[in-house]
């Protein structure tokens, strides 16, 4: 019982960590040398700061397979789990 919630945590903890914008930004701007950067505010500094708005589209964008494959192999473990009950 307590695998999808687990699983369903884990999805969503995924999702948040990509988009987690505000405390990156808040805390280091990126950091030194650009190397806290998640894609989020990377796309931020090159979209908005960068004045290159479709490569931080692009950027931005380049996020939505990722977290899709990894809904789509959570989401398919929770079903089966919940089919085999």
């Amino acid at each position: 019982m307590m695998r999808n919630i687990i699983a369903i945590t884990t999805l969503f903890s995924l999702i948040v960590t990509f988009a987690n914008f505000d405390i990156v930004r808040i805390l280091t701007s990126g950091g030194p040398l650009d190397h806290t950067h998640i894609f989020a505010t990377w796309a931020f500094r090159i979209g908005i700061e960068g004045s290159d708005i479709p490569l931080g589209a692009s950027v931005s964008l380049f996020m939505v397979p990722i977290l899709a494959i990894a809904a789509i192999f959570i989401l398919r473990d929770v079903n089966k789990r919940g089919n085999e009950a």
